[in-house]
């Protein structure tokens, strides 16, 4: 099942992929995951994974300042 989270404008489609958990990511208005988009296969929690989504998405407001 998949989760979808809103942050900053961006789209956050959180699932489970093997053990672990995949976010991808989605600038605003796209059909595309960024290619940054985090995977954690091994044993994670879904949480570390947001968290992630989350750094990277604060960096690219970062470079744009």
């Amino acid at each position: 099942m998949v989760e979808i989270i809103e942050y900053r404008g961006y789209r956050l489609q959180v699932g489970p992929v093997g053990k672990g958990w995949r976010a991808s990511i989605y600038s605003p208005g796209s059909t595309s995951a960024l290619p940054d988009s985090p995977t954690n296969l091994e044993k994670s929690s879904k949480n570390e994974i947001v968290a992630e989504a989350k750094r990277i998405i604060d960096g690219r407001f970062k470079s744009r300042s």
